[in-house]
């Protein structure tokens, strides 16, 4: 897919540009979907810091807010990955790993990863 990232920017197919609060952690493609892990601050509380758009750079979704095994603490995202099943899979710091369709953003389950 075309599409270029610099600090806090992305830009998509068509030069649309969409400019984030945050610098990008990571982009993972889920066929025709960029998923985007913005780098959270440390002393910043975001848990909300993934994105999904469409190859033209159309927003699609943002994370929800999920239910942590751990509470209470800043558990930004950090990865995220397609498994052997082909199901898109965030990572946290809190040893949470959501699974969530990659069109809707809808969580489909987590499970602790430690």
């Amino acid at each position: 897919m075309n599409y270029a990232v610099k600090d806090n920017k992305v830009t998509f197919a068509g030069n649309n540009n969409v400019d984030f609060e945050y610098p990008v952690e990571e982009i993972v493609e889920a066929g025709d979907i960029l998923i985007v892990i913005l780098k959270i601050p440390n002393g910043v509380c975001d848990r909300r810091n993934v994105f999904a758009f469409d190859k033209l750079g159309d927003f699609l979704w943002q994370i929800k807010d999920v239910p942590l095994y751990y509470e209470g603490k800043n558990c930004p995202f950090v990865g995220a990955l397609i498994n052997d099943q082909n199901e898109m899979v965030l990572f946290n710091w809190c040893d949470t790993a959501v699974i969530v369709d990659p069109c809707t953003g809808d969580l489909i389950r987590t499970y602790q990863t430690k």
